[in-house]
């Protein structure tokens, strides 16, 4: 009995060490509605995130399911974030400033999470062309559960907690 419980408690110390952040991949990614809503195209519609290549390809066969915001809506800064709350198959989207390297982290699986590459904007702010660097992050609930979104720069390190309802 006493071997066992050494082996149980061994096996969960293990498995808690494991339990460890991953990094997040970039990816070209486009944010669609889903088949199904893809009539609708109300904001509240399911959603989804799919490859370039892919979305290239229903383009091609002239499936039309493209995700677009209402006019003037920008998404949140990650780094501004305090807590991210999404529902199972919400998808919800922020922009990372890379002005500065910068890493994703993850820890858990409720939510998909997936990077896209940076990219240059341009802009006019009070008559001044501003250049900046900036990368979009998705997140869609996958189950209900807690994860840790962690943003790393050369200078700080933030955790984001995301709840999946």
């Amino acid at each position: 009995m006493k071997t066992r419980l050494v082996l149980v408690v061994s096996s969960l110390s293990l498995t808690a060490a494991c339990a460890s952040f991953r990094a997040v991949e970039r990816g070209d990614w486009r944010r669609v509605y889903t088949k199904d809503a893809a009539s609708v195209k109300s904001l509240e519609a399911p959603q989804e995130i799919i490859t370039r290549e892919r979305y290239e390809e229903e383009l091609a066969n002239d499936v039309r399911r493209t995700w677009s915001p209402s006019p003037g809506w920008k998404p949140a800064w990650l780094a501004d974030t305090e807590e991210i709350g999404l529902a199972v198959g919400e998808v919800n989207e922020f922009r990372i400033d890379e002005a500065r390297p910068v890493e994703v982290l993850v820890l858990g699986s409720a939510a998909e999470v997936y990077w896209g590459a940076r990219v240059k904007k341009d802009a006019w702010q009070d008559g001044t062309d501003i250049t900046r660097r900036e990368s979009t992050l998705y997140a869609k609930g996958r189950e209900p559960g807690k994860m840790t979104l962690r943003l790393v720069t050369d200078d700080t390190t933030r955790d984001i907690p995301l709840l999946v309802r």
